[in-house]
């Protein structure tokens, strides 16, 4: 055979192979009809659960002692409420914020907190120093406490603990 044959041959037998390949392999993604695709990345989107303010203060308290919270909720101390005018606190606080705090003054820590739908604002202060402020994203304190299934009925336990003033 002569050099053109074997080069006609070869163009063939490559084409056919180019043909195979872009009917074989399936697209992915988003595909341009010759077999080359883009595969584009699912954001994840995660829905925040709707929570009560209860949840919330132990999401908060979990955030930033989870042992204090633990101990608290075990001697059945833990107390939950909402700032009233008359109330003391310190200064900074006023009727938007919930708190938690602890009936047992040798571990005292207060917790002061407001949320909306995206964030908390927590004020604390370790028996009665100053008071810290910080603010995080509740998805944050969702992903930390309150994912599992397993981590969603102890924050419930928590909060089934809780007294109010």
């Amino acid at each position: 055979m002569d050099r053109h044959v074997w080069q006609r041959l070869a163009t063939v037998v490559l084409a056919a192979l180019v043909i195979f390949s872009i009917n074989t392999f399936s697209p992915v993604g988003n595909g341009d009809g010759l077999g080359i695709t883009t595969i584009q990345a699912k954001k994840k989107t995660h829905q925040l659960p709707n929570l009560l303010d209860q949840q919330i203060a132990i999401l908060v308290g979990l955030d930033i002692n989870p042992n204090w919270v633990k101990e608290q909720s075990a001697a059945d101390s833990l107390i939950y409420g909402i700032v009233k005018p008359d109330d003391t606190v310190p200064t900074g606080i006023n009727e938007d914020y919930s708190y938690l705090v602890t009936s047992n003054r040798d571990k005292e820590i207060s917790l002061f907190f407001k949320a909306d739908k995206k964030k908390v604002t927590i004020k604390y202060a370790n028996r009665g120093k100053k008071l810290h402020t910080k603010t995080v994203p509740l998805s944050r304190l969702v992903e930390q406490s309150y994912r599992t299934k397993k981590q969603r009925q102890q924050v419930n336990k928590y909060v089934g603990a809780l007294r109010t003033e």
